[in-house]
C-alpha cells in the first residue's frame, strides 16, 4: 500500500472516530468541520479535545500524523509513543483514551465545572460532559468464546482486554447478570490451591457458588479458560473497571 492510500485510511478512520463522537449528541455545526491541516481531524476538536495544533498535520514532529497517532491509541503530543490509555493528562481519573472517545477535553478535570473531577463524576454513574447530572449506562460483556471482556458506557466502548474463564469442568454462568456487590479484596481457596487478598472483586451471581469478576495475580496466561468459574482479569486492567463498575451495572455472559 502506498503512502497516499495509508494517508487516505488514516484520514477515514479519524472521520468516522469523530462522526461517533458526533453521535453523542454534539451538534455537527460548520466550524466544527473546519480541517486546516487536512488531518481528518477538525480544528475544533484539535483546540478543544485534543490540544494537538490545528495548522500542523504532525503536531509533536514525531513523522507520524496526529490523525495516524490517534487511529493506533498512541498521543499526538508527544515523541515517545506514549499510549493514550496510559496518560491522564489532566488528573482528573479517566485516562486520555476514555476522554477522547467520550469527547471531553484532555486538559480539563471538570468538564462542567460542578466540583466533581470527571473521573469520579463517571464512576458514580453521571456523565461529565453534561451540565445536569445526567445518568449514564453501564454494560459489561464477557465473550467466553473469544475470552474476551469488553465495557461501555452509553454504548461507547471504554476497554477491551483477554480474560480466563472457567475451565470447562468448572465453567463460568452464562447469561445477563448485575454487578451485586463489591469487595475490594477476597480469599479464594479450595484444596490444594490457596489465592490470598486477591483485589478487585465483583461479584455478578450466586448458583450454589459465589462468582465473581476478579483481579488475577498468580498466573499471565490471559485469553484462555484458567479459572473456577469466575472470570480472571490481569491487574493492569481491573483496577480501572473495578472502579468503573458500580452496584447494579449490567453483564453479559456469552
Amino acid at each position: 500500500m502506498t503512502k497516499t492510500k495509508i494517508k487516505k485510511s488514516l484520514i477515514l478512520a479519524a472521520m468516522v472516530l469523530s462522526a461517533a463522537l458526533l453521535a453523542l449528541g454534539q451538534p455537527a455545526l460548520a466550524a466544527e468541520r473546519v480541517d486546516t491541516d487536512g488531518d481528518g481531524l477538525s480544528d475544533d476538536r484539535e483546540v478543544n479535545v485534543y490540544h494537538t495544533d490545528p495548522k500542523k498535520e504532525d503536531t509533536d514532529g514525531d513523522g507520524l500524523s496526529d490523525t495516524e497517532e490517534l487511529v493506533r491509541g498512541f498521543s499526538p503530543l508527544r515523541k515517545d509513543k506514549v499510549k493514550l490509555s496510559s496518560l491522564d493528562t489532566d488528573q482528573d481519573g479517566l485516562p486520555d483514551s476514555w476522554e477522547i472517545r467520550l469527547d471531553l477535553d484532555l486538559d480539563n478535570a471538570d468538564q462542567n465545572r460542578n466540583g466533581l473531577p470527571d473521573g469520579q463524576e463517571l464512576n458514580e454513574g453521571f456523565f461529565p460532559g453534561s451540565k445536569k447530572l445526567q445518568p449514564v449506562d453501564k454494560l459489561i460483556k464477557v465473550n467466553l468464546k473469544k475470552q474476551e471482556l469488553a465495557y461501555y458506557v452509553n454504548d461507547i466502548e471504554l476497554d477491551k482486554f483477554k480474560i480466563s474463564s472457567g475451565v470447562k469442568s468448572m465453567p463460568t454462568p452464562t447469561g445477563v447478570f448485575a454487578i451485586l456487590d463489591k469487595v475490594p479484596s477476597k480469599n479464594y481457596g479450595g484444596v490444594g490451591w490457596s489465592y490470598p487478598n486477591t483485589k478487585w472483586n465483583l461479584h455478578f451471581t450466586t448458583k450454589g457458588l459465589r462468582y465473581f469478576i476478579h483481579g488475577a495475580y498468580w498466573h499471565n496466561k490471559f485469553g484462555r479458560p484458567m479459572s473456577h468459574g469466575c472470570v480472571n482479569v490481569s491487574y493492569a486492567a481491573m483496577e480501572r473497571l473495578y472502579n468503573f463498575a458500580e452496584v447494579g451495572t449490567r453483564v453479559e455472559i456469552f
